[in-house]
């Protein structure tokens, strides 16, 4: 969008210059006509954290920016730890149990009067158990700890999915920030010498003190807008290196100045998309809709294990005893199973098929709700859209348009200084507007990217070339 800023000079200096009368005005030496807003003066709105000289501005691209995410962010790496832990649960749980060993010695030998007497004389018991799982137990531990796993993955791609959502909301915020900001500097730069060149002008009694009361009221709107868009950005700011967590850019003193190419921005086009592709891409691609459906997975594996549970397990092993049975050298077996009288894990199998109840009523209601979110998201996108198209290109030409003849019809005193400062303000509430229209558009995009969980409408150039690695849930 061109703003065409060299108009706000052409406006305002006949306010410096021409009196109502159309005489020229002498310029003050000492006058703040000549002021200038400088990054170094720390008194001066619109100034920024850091001088100038001091601040590191960064020029930052938006892919640039998701690889760092991808690499640095913390949540993430944690993510990954989460899953590499549940991963280790799937080897824990393909493990067979140890065997046991059970040792029994006389402590006090009367044939021989000795004292622990491991000899021939002495009585030594020596057992040997080991467990076997029965029914099935181990390969069913490892599904359910397999599907744990995945449910796992799915959840650090819905976090992914989150965190990639919150960096594009905030990298396209802070640009068109950026722009407003530029914006209000201009403008208040030359507001602040009209207002100069205004009191000179009262102080001659050629204008009214209404007028230039009027004039410092704008002056003073701008500078409280303009700051307190500056204190945004700074926000934004601190996400993104939250976001990103890369050394070079945690300073305070780092300011991002993120590059875009708004033609790719503009050849996205929401209706040119179906709500019901958008729909079934969701049903296929949303993070928290698989989680929902590997629980339900999970809770029918569980089931199964439950129900194996219920079988009781083997113990068996060899035992041999010396000097304590009829025999001097006894060789016997042993085996050890639990009855299933009682515990046939009857509360543990209940609980696992209403668990699976559970689970199918959630996934429908997640089911319905990603419906939902899309047809709003696509919707509000659509809107958001429509709106921006239509204004782009004729709202803000009218205005640039009519701008010209206002110029015209100051000098020509057909209009007074206040109809001709409510223009400006008007005009300055027009551009503001349309960069927050933009910035709505942006992240109405993105939110149909959220809900349907895949980037269905990503501003790619021409070397796009997406990593399947990492973009596998969000390319």
């Amino acid at each position: 969008m061109k703003f065409k800023f060299f108009f706000f000079l052409m406006v305002l200096v006949p306010f410096g210059f021409l009196s109502p009368e159309g005489e020229n005005q002498e310029r003050s030496p000492s006058s703040i006509l000549d002021r200038q807003i400088s990054d170094d003066d720390p008194n001066s709105l619109g100034s920024e954290l850091y001088p100038k000289d001091q601040r590191k501005d960064v020029a930052l691209d938006l892919l640039d920016a998701e690889t760092l995410l991808w690499k640095n962010n913390l949540l993430l790496i944690a993510a990954k730890f989460q899953i590499d832990a549940k991963k280790a649960g799937v080897l824990q749980a393909g493990l067979y149990a140890n065997p046991n060993i059970f040792v029994d010695q006389s402590i006090f030998a009367e044939p021989t009067q000795r004292y622990f007497d491991t000899s021939r004389s002495g009585q030594t018991t020596v057992q040997i158990q080991q467990v076997f799982l029965l029914g099935g137990k181990i390969d069913k531990r490892v599904r359910v700890a397999e599907l744990n796993a995945k449910i796992s993955e799915q959840e650090f791609y819905d976090l992914a999915r989150a965190l990639l959502t919150k960096l594009r909301r905030t990298f396209y915020t802070i640009y068109f920030y950026r722009k407003a900001v530029v914006f209000y500097d201009q403008s208040i730069a030359s507001i602040e010498k009209t207002v100069s060149s205004s009191e000179l002008a009262y102080k001659r009694r050629a204008i009214l003190q209404a007028e230039l009361l009027r004039l410092k009221a704008l002056l003073f709107f701008l500078k409280k807008e303009r700051e307190e868009l500056g204190i945004k950005v700074y926000e934004k700011e601190a996400d993104l290196k939250v976001l990103l967590n890369e050394d070079k850019y945690r300073e305070a003193k780092v300011a991002f100045y993120p590059t875009v190419d708004e033609s790719t921005l503009n050849n996205i086009i929401p209706n040119a998309s179906q709500l019901e592709d958008l729909v079934s891409k969701a049903r296929e691609n949303r993070p928290d809709l698989k989680v929902a459906l590997q629980t339900l997975k999970y809770e029918e594996a569980n089931l199964e294990l439950q129900h194996a549970n219920a079988i009781p397990d083997l113990s068996i092993g060899p035992v041999y005893n010396r000097g304590g049975t009829a025999f001097q050298n006894y060789w016997g077996v042993t085996a050890q199973l639990n009855v299933p009288v009682f515990d046939r894990n009857q509360g543990n199998i209940q609980a696992a098929e209403k668990a699976i109840l559970v689970r199918k009523q959630e996934l429908r209601n997640r089911i319905l709700e990603v419906e939902n979110e899309v047809a709003i998201a696509f919707q509000g996108a659509r809107i958001k859209d429509a709106l921006y198209r239509r204004f782009i290109d004729t709202y803000i030409k009218d205005y640039a348009n009519l701008s010209l003849d206002m110029i015209m019809s100051y000098e020509k005193k057909y209009i007074t200084i206040l109809e001709f400062a409510d223009f400006f303000e008007t005009y300055r509430s027009s551009v503001v507007e349309m960069l927050k229209l933009q910035t709505d558009r942006m992240e109405a995009i993105e939110s149909v990217n959220y809900s349907v969980g895949l980037g269905v409408f990503i501003p790619k150039p021409q070397n796009y070339k997406p990593n399947s690695n990492k973009q596998g849930q969000e390319e």
